[in-house]
């Protein structure tokens, strides 16, 4: 959008009086026009009788603020009060240039900004992390079948309570990979000598099936 310019004189300006306030609008509306269409000040004879100013138009070439020329009328000193057609082309062609430098480097920022992002997180894991069990310590295996947390007599399917309770092969091993343990036996978890619910000998803390404390290291002993 460009703008018609009005010097803050206007007001009380001779030209003005001369001129009047009826031929004082023709020429404030023939000016936006012109500015709009970039005509450097030429309004043509149309136009001017589109505005209603077929009478007023002779008014403001008494006062001087209009000249008369072929096909209709030319602004006075356009030049040296409003911006012409080719500076306002120039403008705009700016305008568009520094958007575009704009956007540009707009673009370039981004595009670094991602290469940041994904050189620091190539190296980190998105796998979801393993939620560790409170209740029970990360004790390693012993690589017998039938043991987990610690030796035990029986197999994972025959421990107490399992299916009736029977032995099997691979209890005979659990058996003895039970007995070599020594004295591991003694600090180790034994599940099938505590009845959940039993207190550690703090008293203050229940044992789980396992035999470990829900709140301290105690782990039960045989029987």
């Amino acid at each position: 959008m460009v703008w018609f310019k009005v010097d803050d004189a206007l007001a009380f300006h001779v030209k003005a009086f001369v001129a009047g306030n009826e031929a004082l609008g023709l020429w404030v509306r023939a000016g936006s026009w012109s500015m709009q269409q970039l005509t450097d000040g030429f309004v043509p004879l149309g136009i001017v009788l589109a505005l209603g100013g077929s009478e007023t138009s002779e008014l403001l070439v008494e006062a001087q603020l209009w000249e008369e020329v072929e096909g209709g009328y030319q602004f006075h000193d356009w030049a040296e009060y409003q911006p012409t057609r080719e500076q306002v082309q120039a403008d705009r062609a700016a305008m568009v240039e520094r958007k575009r430098r704009s956007r540009e480097a707009s673009r370039s920022r981004s595009r670094q900004e991602s290469r940041v992002t994904d050189s620091v997180t190539d190296g980190v894991s998105h796998s979801t992390p393993t939620r560790p069990d409170p209740t029970r310590p990360d004790l390693p295996s012993t690589g017998v079948e039938g043991t987990r947390d610690a030796p035990s007599p029986f197999c994972s399917k025959h421990r107490p309570n399992g299916p009736d309770g029977k032995a099997c092969r691979a209890c005979g091993d659990a058996r003895m990979a039970y007995t070599l343990a020594g004295p591991v036996m003694k600090s180790a978890p034994i599940p099938f000598t505590v009845v959940p619910g039993s207190l550690c000998p703090e008293g203050k803390h229940k044992l789980l099936g396992d035999g470990t404390c829900i709140r301290c290291e105690y782990r039960a002993e045989v029987a």
